[in-house]
């Protein structure tokens, strides 16, 4: 009785009574009625519903006012998030739906996940409906306001733009071909990067290749012109084009003795095989590289221009099977990278070392002087003989910056199992080449795979892949 009689005193205070000594004894008398006493009662519930009410609302209240952000969105891409419900801010609240302004979005309760693909970038509201746990039914509380930014598709961001058509150096911005060689196939292709689509520039890289079935030789070129070079265009189709000349006019005689050394190290391998073997590869495709840059010094004269605005990187393999073998020869400058890919056993053979500078975007070129000063150009002549199932690759730095990042990475099998993986559709773009494919089909889909995103790699990219 005493909560009654307190609150009874201080309501009649607040009024402004004053209460006599001599009714003092009246309050305890009047509390002891069953009148006061259900009132009282009456006075407590509502109090506890006001300050329950006055609870609720502030929580709704914090709710709707806390600060908490979203990961942005990007175009085209599956958009999912997940809410931690342990966050401060989310207790003892419970998200009902989740709307947008002019979007489309899915939600899961159960797991507390938003889910959507959006189609245009901006900032977007996004409307949360909600309730209190403890709340019975699933009538919305308070509804919250989160912003979200949906950033554009970056690929959208770049322009596409013709190269020149007058220009007497000019040449398609993306071409492929495809081929036989023996019982291997080939497939090959080129792309103008974004970086030059973007400004309407040319593709500087370029390729060539061709397959006698007369001897079972095949030559395979590779080139990326300078992009400091305002000729390199020109340089890397000259140089290409005449690595293959040369090799489809080899004297007979000279393709037989290498043809027999290479049997004969397959059946007995000696140092005598292997001398023959080398002397041919570091004569022929040691004269095929000079005659390549003969032919860009003869067009720098024509042009009346400085061989280095020819500028070019060169890598090309000379190829051929003997029985369940394959015989590749090589001779690399420059940056890219040609290399030899076997499953089973698990193997990559790199054929030289890449020429990297000391910052980004440095190699070297056929063009420069110190390539066959001292005869320095033997040190980038190979040979290998692998098994037949084995892939040959080769690339410019467009596809190696991109997918292998590093030059050491270029001599680690687990890397080149991951692109093998990445070429057979573990990418992005869920884009695939069979290799057991007809052969268009796998040109095909090779250009479409060129398009890869790959941030901050936007240079030309040509790959030739002989399996």
């Amino acid at each position: 009785m005493e909560k009654e009689t307190q609150y009874l005193k201080n309501l009649l205070q607040a009024k402004g009574i004053v209460i006599e000594e001599k009714n003092a004894g009246l309050l305890n008398i009047l509390c002891e009625t069953k009148e006061i006493k259900e009132s009282f009662e009456s006075i407590v519930l509502i109090q506890d519903k006001m300050i329950n009410a006055w609870k609720r609302n502030v929580r709704i209240n914090d709710f709707v006012n806390s600060s908490f952000s979203m990961p942005n969105a990007t175009v085209g891409k599956l958009y999912t998030h997940k809410f931690d419900f342990s966050n401060e801010s989310f207790k003892g609240v419970k998200i009902l739906r989740v709307t947008g302004q002019d979007l489309t979005i899915g939600f899961d309760s159960d797991s507390s996940t938003i889910t959507s693909t959006f189609t245009n970038p901006g900032q977007f509201k996004l409307e949360f409906s909600f309730k209190l746990e403890e709340d019975l039914t699933d009538e919305i509380a308070g509804v919250k306001e989160v912003k979200l930014l949906v950033n554009p598709d970056p690929k959208s961001l770049w322009k596409n733009l013709d190269s020149d058509r007058t220009d007497p150096y000019w040449k398609e911005d993306n071409t492929s071909s495809s081929g036989i060689f023996g019982t291997k196939k080939f497939i090959v292709g080129s792309k103008r990067g974004r970086s030059h689509a973007h400004e309407g520039i040319f593709r500087d890289d370029d390729f060539a290749f061709n397959f006698s079935e007369e001897t079972g030789w095949g030559i395979i070129a590779v080139a990326d012109g300078a992009g400091s070079a305002k000729y390199s265009r020109k340089g890397s189709i000259l140089a290409c084009d005449k690595v293959v000349d040369y090799f489809k006019n080899i004297p007979l005689d000279d393709l037989t003795k290498l043809t027999e050394a290479i049997t004969s190290e397959l059946a007995e391998s000696n140092d005598l095989n292997q001398k023959s073997i080398s002397s041919f590869c570091i004569t022929h495709l040691g004269k095929a590289a000079f005659a390549a840059l003969t032919v860009i010094k003869e067009e720098a004269s024509l042009k009346e221009a400085q061989v280095k605005d020819y500028s070019t990187t060169l890598i090309f393999a000379f190829v051929k099977e003997f029985g369940e073998n394959l015989f590749v020869s090589s001779f690399w400058v420059g940056d890219g990278g040609i290399g030899i890919y076997s499953k089973d056993p698990n193997i990559v053979n790199l054929m030289g070392v890449p020429d990297s500078g000391e910052f980004s975007g440095q190699t070297r070129f056929l063009t420069m002087s110190e390539i066959f000063a001292d005869n320095a150009y033997i040190a980038r002549i190979k040979y290998k003989i692998v098994d037949k199932s084995s892939k040959l690759f080769l690339m410019s730095d467009g596809i190696t910056d991109a997918k292998f990042q590093t030059d050491a990475a270029l001599e680690k099998i687990d890397v080149w199992n991951g692109f093998l993986e990445d070429l057979e559709g573990v990418n992005d773009d869920a884009i695939a080449i069979d290799f057991n494919a007809d052969i268009k089909v796998s040109e095909e889909n090779l250009m479409k795979w060129m398009d890869f995103w790959s941030p901050g790699n936007h240079d030309d990219r040509t790959i030739a892949i002989l399996f």
